[in-house]
């Protein structure tokens, strides 16, 4: 017979490896959200179909298109380091939660979705 206090301290670690999987899959759900709105603008025009503004030849709803999904690739990439470093960090037991990857994202989307305001608002 397993002792309770092995047994309850392995059913932890299940759970935190399997919250810690449920935060990979939002991070590709973000990720994936992110390319796709960037295809949305740099196809569409997202708003500024009558309003192009040129920079070379390449119109200012490709540039948002391309920066948004460049973001959502590096919220792929990020979202998969940090599963991994948590992965290594309960298995050696050891957590320090870390918030600063979070706010590149979020920070980088804000940025990016202002810009593109301020934009369409400006032209």
């Amino acid at each position: 017979m397993k002792n309770p206090e092995e047994a309850s301290g392995r059913n932890t670690e299940i759970r935190e490896h399997l919250a810690n999987e449920r935060t990979l899959l939002s991070w590709v759900r973000t990720g994936v959200g992110l390319i796709s709105i960037g295809l949305v603008v740099e196809r569409a025009g997202a708003l500024a179909v009558s309003a192009r503004v040129s920079v070379g030849s390449t119109n200012a709803s490709e540039l948002f298109g391309l920066a948004l999904a460049l973001l959502g690739v590096l919220t792929l990439v990020i979202g998969t380091v940090q599963f991994m470093r948590t992965r290594r960090r309960i298995i050696e037991g050891v957590f320090v939660p870390s918030a600063a990857a979070y706010l590149v994202i979020v920070a980088g989307s804000l940025a990016f979705a202002g810009a593109f305001i301020v934009y369409v608002i400006f032209t």
